[in-house]
């Protein structure tokens, strides 16, 4: 199961999916969930409980990275609590680098932003990789046997834009244990799905 969620309204969307799957993904030995998330994982130092949905102040990047960091917060506690109760279930995460899709062009376009939108189109076409590329590291989450839970997959290109898959590593704050707790409980609330673990 990979889930992929980048929005304020949607940091809890994930959770509340993979939670409602758990109990198929449990009759199958060594299933796996992974979480597609971003370099832009990085542009969020934590977690804002305060505003989490973005009604007092939004801004679509600070969200964006917010949603996440999200995803590999709620992918370590999850594997924690997996491991907790000697599940075979698995949860990692993986990110696509720069992938020369219509995510990037989409957003001028909408906006009426032309100037915005071929800088956009020049900066896939010099940097970018092909959706093909883009998602290799997630197949490789989804199907790398002995890939241990908890596993972070990205491009092992000069950072991580484009290249083969490999392990890579994630920013502070999406290592951070009590961060994770705390969104989990959140997540709980929002969604009023609970997890049967410990």
């Amino acid at each position: 199961m990979v889930t992929n969620c980048s929005s304020p309204p949607t940091i809890s969307a994930h959770f509340a999916l993979t939670g409602l799957l758990l109990p198929a993904l449990v009759a199958i030995p060594h299933s796996r969930v992974v979480n597609v998330s971003s370099s832009a994982h990085r542009m969020a130092r934590r977690i804002n409980f305060e505003d989490l949905m973005g009604e007092k102040k939004y801004s679509k990047w600070g969200a964006y990275g917010q949603s996440k960091l999200a995803n590999l917060l709620f992918t370590s506690e999850l594997q924690r609590r997996l491991a907790a109760n000697d599940l075979s279930v698995t949860a990692s995460a993986a990110h696509p680098g720069f992938a020369a899709t219509n995510l990037q062009g989409v957003g001028p376009s909408m906006r009426g932003a032309k100037f915005e939108g071929r800088i956009t189109a020049l900066a896939s076409n010099l940097i970018a990789q092909s959706p093909q590329m883009g998602a290799l590291p997630i197949l490789f989450a989804a199907t790398m046997p002995g890939l241990p839970g908890d596993s972070y997959v990205g491009p092992g290109g000069r950072g991580e834009v484009k290249g083969h898959p490999k392990l890579v590593d994630r920013s502070q704050s999406a290592k951070d244990i009590s961060q994770a707790q705390r969104l989990w409980s959140v997540s709980e609330e929002l969604t009023e799905v609970t997890y049967p673990l410990d």
